[in-house]
């Protein structure tokens, strides 16, 4: 003997497809939870390396060393604040980046990407990067967002001319690599 569907399971079986079909519909909106306005509030070296400095040899910087103002200076060179509280990083829900001060226009600044739940891909252009005809591109790797807090590492490129100016007044020897490849742990609080 077949049964009939009761109004009653009609009912039923409408309202799951209903709940369904939004749900799906609401995890494709979503969009990444790293979408949002972000100041770069610590900049640590991850990895310890050596400066060599004319006349006293290999300087080393240490695990932990602060670097917070000399990244935030590498990284938002290109946008002028009048503090670097006031300059922030943007990354957008059609993931462009975008470097901006408080109360100015926000400059393109590349693009940006989620590779997976703890790494992010940071390409910035050459209008970010000035000192880099084609700009470069930031791995951020062991990515970890809790609330307005996001943490994760990366290497820099630093260029010679700015460790120079970082270790003024001493001087580079002439040994010096053209770039330093500075491996660092960044925190950034969103705003």
């Amino acid at each position: 003997m077949i049964m009939k569907p009761t109004k009653f399971t009609l009912l039923i079986a409408l309202l799951l497809s209903i709940m369904l079909f939004n749900n799906c519909g609401e995890d494709e909106e979503a969009g990444s939870q790293f979408t949002g306005n972000y100041v770069i509030t610590e900049a640590l070296v991850s990895e310890s390396f050596n400066i060599p400095v004319t006349g006293i040899g290999n300087f080393p910087v240490p695990v932990n060393f602060a670097v917070t103002q000399a990244i935030q200076t590498a990284l938002l060179s290109a946008v002028t604040c009048t503090s670097a509280d006031k300059s922030y990083i943007e990354l957008r829900e059609d993931f462009s980046l975008f470097l901006s001060c408080e109360g100015a226009n926000p400059l393109n600044g590349g693009t940006w990407a989620e590779v997976s739940a703890t790494e992010l891909q940071l390409n910035l252009n050459s209008t970010a990067v000035p000192s880099s005809p084609t700009g470069i591109s930031l791995t951020v790797t062991d990515v970890v967002k809790s609330g307005t807090i996001l943490t994760g590492k990366t290497s820099v490129p630093l260029p010679k001319a700015f460790i120079a100016s970082f270790i003024s007044p001493l001087t580079l020897d002439a040994s010096a690599p053209a770039i330093f490849l500075v491996k660092i742990s960044l925190k950034f609080t969103q705003k």
